[in-house]
């Protein structure tokens, strides 16, 4: 399967992305039968980091078939991956919340890798009006050509099974499953938070203040958040206490697994 994969237009349900899953399949399951979801004519899309964290990491991965349910590479497939290519990798995914990988047989990781190595990095899908991306982490330069062109460099040696540390793979992988370059620009910049200096709590209360008035902010404040070369794009990877849309982006990393919180469920497409 191509590292950058084109969807196309899905004429008979509905299209919905959703935010880091982190093993919560349950919670995932219930909130899509609330929605009616069809697998016989509705899609769901992940935006990475399906695994780690929760209960169901490998029901998770089994859960996704690049038919109906779809995902994206995230920095924890990421860092599985490069545990299991390499012992001094290990203690990074295993501190993250990749413990149960490290329980399974040798055979049993081989699967699960070689399945997520078939995943793309990053998605276009035709809405039937314009087209939506999803990356996991960020948007290098505010441009999706950007993204285009990072995972073109990491495709030939990725095809070949070169492991995560080569260096076009490294360079790509970087910026599209790492990096936090838009999320820090709304923090700092258009909210105004110092996400070091506050606790998670005042973070936030201060957050869902703000949230409400995103769609108000100057058109300076939200330039970077207007990704050119796409319709509209889907991060997951940072959290943010509400799902939030600024400029065409869509921040949808909302879910700890903490009883009051939800998954979020984007529609990015209708019949």
């Amino acid at each position: 399967m191509p590292i950058y994969r084109k969807i196309s237009h899905n004429h008979t349900g509905r299209d919905f992305v959703v935010g880091d899953v982190h093993g919560h399949l349950k919670q995932l399951q219930k909130q899509l039968d609330a929605l009616s979801f069809d697998p016989g004519s509705d899609r769901l899309f992940c935006v990475g980091d399906v695994i780690d964290r929760g209960p169901d990491s490998r029901a998770m991965l089994d859960f996704i078939d690049q038919k109906t349910v779809f995902s994206i590479l995230g920095n924890h497939e990421a860092m599985m991956i490069a545990g299991f290519e390499s012992p001094a990798d290990v203690q990074l995914h295993f501190s993250n919340g990749g413990e149960w990988f490290y329980d399974l047989n040798r055979s049993e990781q081989s699967r699960l890798v070689d399945k997520v190595r078939q995943w793309p990095w990053a998605i276009e899908i035709d809405t039937g009006q314009g087209t939506a991306g999803l990356v996991h982490a960020d948007v290098p330069e505010s441009s999706w050509k950007m993204v285009q062109k990072l995972t073109k460099l990491a495709s030939t040696p990725w095809a070949e099974g070169a492991p995560m540390s080569e260096p076009r793979i490294a360079a790509a992988a970087q910026p599209l499953l790492w990096n936090r370059g838009l999320i820090q620009r709304l923090y700092k910049n258009v909210l105004g938070l110092d996400r070091s200096k506050i606790t998670d709590a005042e973070y936030e209360d201060a957050f869902r203040q703000w949230a409400t008035k995103l769609a108000d902010i100057d058109s300076e404040q939200s330039r970077p958040f207007h990704i050119s070369g796409i319709g509209s794009v889907y991060l997951g990877h940072s959290y943010v206490p509400v799902e939030t849309p600024i400029g065409n982006c869509h921040f949808l990393d909302t879910f700890r697994g903490e009883q009051s919180e939800t998954l979020s469920l984007s529609c990015a497409s209708k019949r």
